[in-house]
């Protein structure tokens, strides 16, 4: 078995790397722009995209390449994972300037999946099913911090959908949410969480979805109701949609398979066609 936070590393430890090296050169501005984090990446799903920074993970068979290639759109892909926000508007990583200086004036949709890695979503649940399960040098999670946090999220997220539109006015920008990945009930064999430690990170969840809403309303962005539609495709269910923290080699904890990955792409391609 894949060690257990080997595969979490690959994701959300990039965050450390944000600023370890300078920016390269932007890509030519696209017709469809994808930004985000791992949730928008595809870590774990084979194959990964030729010339992509290895911590980045990014997967040929993400979401947005999938529906860029459905409706046959140029597609500039910088979603990197372990990225936050300040990695979409001002922060390089990975060698990869941030990640809204792909867009132009020819870009006419930008989708996003990012603020899971500003509140440690990824990198508690992480920490929690290191330390439920015996684990060693598991870190510990700071909810006050991650508490905190949440009240500046809304507000990054809104200068996001502004840093689009500063550069292209006219484009469409999509507000993609995180699936879901601990389940509403117990936790399951392969998902090490207590039922505090599971109540806390759907509040996560919660709140995640919440103000990714509400930033998309106030700032002039259309949201997809990821949450929502893989409410019953969780990590414990029966037909999910993410991997459990348990892993096979080359797979990464917590992060959606190739299901989600195109169930997300199927939810996301009606909006994205909208500007086509």
């Amino acid at each position: 078995m894949w060690s257990r936070r080997a595969s979490l590393l690959v994701a959300v430890g990039a965050v450390a790397l944000a600023t370890a090296a300078p920016a390269g050169a932007a890509p030519a501005a696209a017709e469809y722009v994808a930004m985000g984090s791992s949730f928008a990446a595809g870590p774990g799903i084979p194959s990964q995209q030729p010339g992509t920074p290895q911590v980045c993970a990014r997967s040929d068979h993400n979401y947005a390449s999938l529906v860029a290639g459905d409706l046959g759109l140029a597609l500039a892909d910088l979603s990197c994972s372990g990225a936050t926000v300040a990695n979409v508007l001002d922060t390089p990583q990975a060698d990869q300037p941030p990640q809204v200086e792909a867009v132009g004036p020819e870009t006419r949709v930008v989708t996003v999946t990012i603020g899971g890695n500003d509140v440690n979503y990824l990198g508690s649940l992480g920490t929690y099913s290191c330390l439920t399960s015996g684990g060693s040098d598991c870190g510990s999670v700071d909810q006050d911090a991650i508490n905190r946090t949440f009240g500046e999220l809304q507000g990054r997220l809104e200068n996001v959908v502004h840093a689009v539109h500063d550069r292209a006015p006219e484009a469409k920008v999509v507000l993609v949410e995180y699936l879901t990945i601990v389940p509403a009930g117990d936790a399951c064999d392969g998902v090490p969480l207590t039922g505090d430690q599971l109540t806390f990170e759907r509040s996560i969840a919660d709140r995640l979805a919440d103000f990714t809403q509400a930033a998309g309303s106030n700032a002039g962005a259309t949201v997809v109701d990821v949450a929502g539609a893989s409410a019953g495709h969780d990590s414990c269910s029966g037909e999910p949609w993410v991997e459990k923290y348990d892993v096979a080699p080359g797979r990464t904890s917590y992060h959606p398979n190739e299901a989600g990955m195109a169930a997300v792409a199927d939810l996301v391609k009606p909006e994205v066609a909208a500007t086509a």
